[in-house]
């Protein structure tokens, strides 16, 4: 075989190479879509609506995904529900809006996905959703329903905690014949029990502390939390108390995670300690300053808060514990 024959077979080889390549590249493999545990399609004419959640379940510590999407043949216009329409049982942690956009088979796609955080454990239900639609160039509206969707909020303390509910005192009992006798033996035992409980003292009280100290101090203070919605305060719109003890709350649990002695101190003795002692980014200082300062004004200068101040409250303390809480973890994990 010539040298030119040669040259010539080499680049028809090329080509082929190129053109095999080209045509298996130019077509983009599609990432795999996230999973969603409540997936719902509804379907009007040339538009359909797509309700979907991320989670069925979740505790009250916890975040789920809302996912609203149309999808429109080409030459018709939607427009999805107003931004937090239907969701004020959950508050609205973070969303986002996409721009519409034309797909491979002249389909437009418009949809918005929130981030949602639950503010009590229970059922949340989110009503249907309503999109509006119309052809181009024709102001006749038309209208898409979704139907309900049904979240569980789960609370995170045991079964066995989640009532906790207090009896009623019983009546005094009458004294059993042989009573003195009975008092007299039993102080005898009595006295046998604290000496051994004296001379154990120091040991059991420093296992309990090592028990303690065991439990992450951010479920200690998410515990505290629910146990404190469990009361039934807000309901009651005793709204200055609710304060207070969310305040003490986020308090011991700073003292338990960054080792400052928070509950004991005023604010300004505190916050003046945490400038160098507390280990995170300025945002949360001053998060956690405005934080203190309010509750302090709740205390002590019998301000009166709202039903939407208590919500924020509450929210603040959850979300700092539960943003010094993955810096815990990672410090765990180093």
């Amino acid at each position: 075989m010539t040298t030119i024959h040669k040259r010539h077979l080499l680049i028809a080889l090329a080509a082929l190479s190129a053109a095999a390549f080209f045509s298996c590249g130019g077509e983009d493999v599609a990432a795999p879509e996230k999973k969603w545990e409540i997936d719902r399609d509804f379907r009007r004419g040339p538009v359909d609506l797509r309700i979907a959640v991320s989670r069925k379940e979740l505790s009250i510590a916890d975040r789920v995904e809302l996912l609203i999407e149309t999808r429109a043949r080409e030459g018709y216009v939607t427009k999805l529900p107003r931004f937090g329409d239907k969701l004020h049982e959950f508050g609205i942690v973070d969303y986002r809006s996409s721009s519409p956009r034309l797909v491979g088979d002249g389909t437009v796609v418009t949809s918005r996905t929130y981030e949602l955080e639950p503010f009590l454990s229970g059922e949340y239900i989110i009503p249907p959703m309503t999109v509006t639609f119309h052809e181009e160039g024709d102001t006749t509206l038309h209208y898409l329903e979704s139907d309900t969707i049904r979240v569980i909020v789960t609370s995170i303390l045991p079964a066995d905690q989640a009532e906790l509910k207090i009896r009623e005192i019983t009546g005094p009992a009458e004294l059993p014949a042989g009573y003195g006798k009975t008092l007299l033996i039993g102080a005898a035992i009595l006295a046998v029990a604290a000496a051994m409980a004296f001379l154990f003292w120091k040991r059991f009280r420093r296992m309990k502390e090592i028990a303690i100290r065991a439990v992450p101090a951010h479920e200690k203070a998410l515990a505290l939390l629910e146990r404190l919605l469990a009361e039934g305060l807000v309901e009651e719109k005793r709204y200055a108390e609710f304060t207070a003890r969310v305040s003490d709350i986020l308090r011991s649990y700073i003292e338990d995670r960054f080792g400052l002695r928070a509950p004991e101190r005023t604010t300004e003795e505190f916050l003046a300690e945490a400038g160098g002692g507390l280990d995170v980014d300025m945002e949360k200082k001053s998060i956690l300053e405005r934080f203190l300062v309010h509750c302090d004004l709740v205390k002590f200068a019998a301000l009166e808060p709202t039903a939407e101040d208590v919500r924020k409250t509450f929210e603040t303390c959850r979300d700092f514990i539960g943003a010094t809480k993955r810096e815990e973890v990672r410090e765990k994990a180093a």
